[in-house]
Order: C-alpha cells, then sequence, then structure tokens
C-alpha cells in the first residue's frame, strides 16, 4: 500500500507519524514501511507491505487515531495506490475504493531471502508506465521474456524485491508500474544497465511512455542516485526524491 501526502505543517505531521511508529502494532503483520519526504518536505509517502490484504486492514484500524489528525491538522491526501495479488486486492476494494484508491494487480515478481532491518536502508526505484491501447500484451511480453535474467541477477544487483503490477482499464489502455528495492544506489544503476534493452524496447512510443519515476532512499544513497537518473525525463518531469525519514523491514 503507498499513501501520498500533501503536507502543510511538516514539524506537527511528522510528530505525529512518530509518535505511533515506537508502539508500532502487529508489527510481525508487515514486511516493510517507511516513511519517506521530497526535499522540501511538500510531499510524504508511507512505503509499506503486509503479508495479507486482512493485514492491511488491520494496520488501518491500528492508525485511524494518527491518520485522521494528520488529515485534520497537517496533511491532505493526495494519492493512495494498493498492489498487490489481485484475489487479494478484491478483499480491499470495499475499503479503499471510496479513498479512490488506484488498484494494481501484481503478475509476476519475487522477494529474495534477506534478514531483517531495524532501520531501512533500502533504495526503491517506482517506475510508472502508460501503456497504449492494444499493447499491454506486446508491453508484457517484453518484461516477461527479460524476467528470468532479472531473476538470475537478484544477487549481484542485491535486490530487496521486485514485481510488475497493473491497472488495466476497458479501453485497453493500462497502467505499469515496476515495485522494486536494491541494497544501495550503486545496484539501482546496476539494474538500469542491466535491463537497457527492455526497458527501450518498452518506450517504443507505439508501445509505452514513462509517466513517473520515483526514487526513495536514504540520504547516504541519494547523491549518487541522482548522477545516474537525473537525466531521465518522464511525463511529470525530472524524477522524483524521497528521502528516508524512518522505517524498518522484517526479514524475508
Amino acid at each position: 500500500m503507498s499513501p501520498y501526502f500533501k503536507v502543510n505543517d511538516l514539524a506537527k505531521f511528522k510528530a505525529t507519524w512518530k509518535a505511533a511508529y515506537e508502539p508500532f502494532a502487529h508489527k510481525d503483520d508487515c514486511v516493510h514501511y517507511a516513511f519517506t519526504f521530497n526535499e522540501d518536505g511538500t510531499r510524504a509517502h508511507c512505503r509499506e507491505a503486509y503479508t495479507s490484504a486482512a493485514n492491511v486492514l488491520q494496520h488501518l484500524g491500528d492508525v485511524d487515531g494518527p491518520l485522521k489528525a494528520v488529515l485534520a491538522e497537517s496533511a491532505e491526501l493526495v494519492r493512495l495506490e494498493a498492489s498487490g495479488p489481485a484475489d487479494e486486492l478484491e478483499k480491499l476494494k470495499e475499503g479503499l475504493g471510496p479513498l479512490g484508491c488506484a488498484f494494481f494487480t501484481a503478475e509476476w515478481g519475487f522477494r529474495p531471502t534477506r534478514p531483517s532491518m531495524d532501520r531501512d536502508t533500502v533504495c526503491h526505484l517506482y517506475p510508472y508506465f502508460a501503456i497504449k491501447a492494444g499493447k499491454v500484451e506486446a508491453f508484457k511480453k517484453i518484461w516477461g521474456d527479460a524476467y528470468a535474467s532479472t531473476k538470475a541477477n537478484a544477487e549481484t544487483e542485491k535486490s530487496h524485491q521486485y514485481a510488475f503490477c497493473f491497472e488495466e482499464r476497458e479501453d485497453g489502455t493500462a497502467t505499469a508500474l515496476c515495485r522494486e528495492a536494491y541494497a544501495d544506489a550503486a545496484s539501482v544503476m546496476l539494474h538500469v544497465k542491466n535491463v537497457g534493452e527492455p526497458l527501450g524496447a518498452c518506450l517504443d512510443p507505439s508501445i509505452a511512455e514513462l509517466i513517473r519515476l520515483e526514487v526513495h532512499a536514504p540520504a547516504s544513497e541519494m547523491a549518487a542516485l541522482k548522477a545516474g537518473t537525473e537525466a531521465i525525463g518522464t511525463q511529470e518531469g525530472t524524477p522524483q526524491y524521497f528521502e528516508i525519514a524512518w522505517g524498518f523491514r522484517n526479514a524475508v
């Protein structure tokens, strides 16, 4: 699940969520959780994942108080996304649909075995693609054909997660999200180099366009990530960078 906030009072927003973070309820049901912020502190993202739809809803109940507080006092919810297996997403639609949630169905992906991290230092890369009408299957074939190589490179690339997710529409268009994470900036850039061929193929103007590119990472890795990605253009402009403020990852 990915809620994005427009922050009006950064100090109050952080104080509310930090107070809720220390007694984190049902922590064992969470895969990873981190709050990230853009450079001027006007945008925040909670980068979170759970073992099931039931545990997503359980967490929403756990944070009902702080969520209502920030929406009343310090921020606006500007985007909400949920990604996961189709059968689990169905269980979320009744609760999250009224909030304008976008649902991305995960069609293939993996999480390598990794130890727990009390302080999350993983670098996330979120590219979003707008797929042209009638080209969804062509797009999926390009990345599906590249998947075996990506999975084989998981250790070299120090991968923590990788999954392609899709929001498909009745008019034959779709939005694709690659939900991926790596141990450090060097690993991110290695992966980008390794997938240069399928990336170039899918960005053929007749197939798809890059809508948005988000980079979420610790401060120590941000300069290297910017050097490697700032020249990438998207429909929404240059990449969006979010620095991790606090978070953890459970063992996989």
